[in-house]
């Protein structure tokens, strides 16, 4: 657990190049940090370098309109000394979104879309069931339509898409939750292409493409990383070594949702014209950065499309894409010129980064207050876990907790996120730490033997998780799912006992 994981995957990248990588020299900011917020910016990025070991990576941060700082490190594909630069291309994926919902606002300032009409007003092929869905419902991700998008198996073309789903069930009540679906997206590519009688790749290519020269941006998939121009590292194979995924093929009409491929010099050519309102009037931006609110009265977790996150003095919008990349825009929100954008672009590595995290807290670095406490907390402590193990991380949260007065309800959340925050990062043997900390000191809880059992079963033990579900079912009898969970482990449990030698 001590051992940096940065330094097993960066050797294996020396080991195969002529000569070590070094950290790329970025263009000059444009305005001169302080030396201290330099030097802490940097500290977050080497961290994550040793938590999440991308292959290579590129981050440039403004504060309005203005560059302050930017840098590339690591390699731009493996067994190669090249650095990326400001014009490595990156596969996106979902902030390719970011693109459509610029063209989908132009549209609105336009008077040809509105997105509190019925989505049946613009699109007439429908079930009758979704005629009625506003079109903003559909951006905010709260129809609760089925989804027919399962990466990477894309369907051929948008009649294909509809016939997989127009007959599904909804999957909730529209207004209760934000889920995040693809299927909104296709409906609202369908309206926006009605209204203004351009296909979207006119709508995207010429309106912002070729108005901003952005001459690295590119739409594809499996055809580029075919020709090499793209490429994204995931998982690991039998040797230890990174696998390079294979890209679906993305037709056109996926192209409001994923099959962006930009640069970082693109990105920042076109984050300062969103700044400076050369895409879409500011004013029409901040009207349409309001989330809806869900029949809760809660606000829903999108504004108008955009990841939206509410921290009282701040708000922060965006969107990432694959685990991989994001672009976050945080203001204040009572005085909205004074705002952050950090831009952060990899190219794959063993784990997923925290890309939204990651980004609040260079973010956080520049102006304090744009990332949450807890934002800031994992952030610092995922490479704790690694170095100094789950004591002193356990200590760290502990301090926490009694800072902020948690009651038992808090403490037993504060430790089940973390663990998950660890499953995702370093897999579920790591979890299994702050798991059994919860079911040691809070055992009448179902949950967290629930957790527990999950990260051991995970780990490849399914005859120690049923002990675990089995006593969170003890604790919430009934529970349908626990006892699926349940139904699954012993058929498991039988399958390999069927197996085993002396099975009759």
């Amino acid at each position: 657990m001590g051992i940096s994981f940065r330094a097993g995957v960066l050797g294996l990248m020396t080991a195969a190049c002529s000569e070590p990588a070094e950290t790329e020299a970025a263009p000059a900011a444009e305005t001169v940090l302080p030396a201290a917020t330099e030097a802490a910016l940097n500290a977050r990025l080497d961290a994550m370098m040793d938590v999440y070991a991308p292959v290579g990576y590129s981050v440039a941060i403004f504060r309005g309109e203005q560059l302050v700082f930017e840098r590339h490190d690591g390699l731009e594909r493996l067994g190669r000394p090249d650095v990326p630069t400001e014009h490595t291309l990156y596969a996106v994926f979902s902030m390719s979104k970011l693109f459509f919902l610029v063209a989908v606002m132009q549209s609105v300032e336009r008077g040809e879309l509105d997105l509190d009409a019925p989505i049946g007003q613009y699109v007439t092929d429908l079930p009758e069931a979704w005629r009625t869905l506003r079109v903003r419902e559909l951006l905010e991700h709260v129809s609760g339509l089925p989804e027919y998008y399962f990466h990477p198996n894309v369907p051929a073309n948008a009649q294909d898409a509809m016939a997989l789903v127009r007959n599904a069930d909804f999957l909730n009540p529209t207004g209760d939750v934000s889920r995040y679906n693809q299927t909104n997206f296709l409906l609202v590519l369908k309206a926006l292409e009605t209204v203004s009688g351009r296909s979207y790749a006119d709508l995207v290519g010429i309106d912002q493409i070729a108005r901003l020269g952005l001459d690295d941006s590119i739409f594809g998939g499996r055809a580029l990383a075919d020709q090499d121009r793209i490429v994204l590292y995931r998982g690991q194979g039998a040797d230890g070594g990174l696998l390079a995924s294979e890209f679906p093929v993305y037709p056109p009409y996926v192209h409001s949702s994923v099959g962006l491929n930009t640069s970082l010099a693109d990105l920042k050519a076109w984050t300062r014209a969103l700044v400076q309102g050369e895409l879409v009037a500011r004013q029409t931006l901040l009207d349409h950065w309001q989330p809806m609110p869900l029949n809760s009265g809660r606000p829903g977790a999108y504004a108008t499309g955009w990841e939206y996150q509410s921290l009282g003095e701040f708000t922060s919008v965006g969107h990432g894409g694959g685990g991989r990349v994001n672009l976050m825009h945080a203001f204040r929100t009572d005085a909205p010129d004074d705002n952050v954008t950090v831009i952060y672009l990899d190219n794959g590595g063993p784990r997923e980064t925290s890309q939204r995290r990651l980004t609040a807290a260079l973010a956080n670095e520049i102006v304090p207050g744009i990332a949450t406490g807890l934002q800031i907390l994992f952030e610092d402590l995922t490479p704790v876990y690694s170095a100094q193990g789950w004591p002193a991380v356990l200590e760290r949260l502990d301090r926490y907790a009694d800072a902020e007065g948690l009651d038992d309800a808090g403490r037993e959340g504060l430790l089940n996120s973390f663990g998950y925050n660890l499953f995702n990062v370093y897999g579920p043997a790591s979890a299994q730490d702050p798991f059994r900390t919860n079911v040691e000191r809070y055992a009448s809880s179902p949950n967290v033997h629930d957790s527990l059992g999950e990260a051991v079963w995970a780990s490849g033990d399914p005859f120690t998780a049923l002990g675990h579900y089995q006593a969170a079912l003890s604790l919430d009898p009934g529970n349908r799912r626990i006892e699926s969970v349940i139904a699954a482990l012993e058929r498991e449990i039988d399958a390999a006992a069927a197996l085993s030698p002396g099975a009759e």
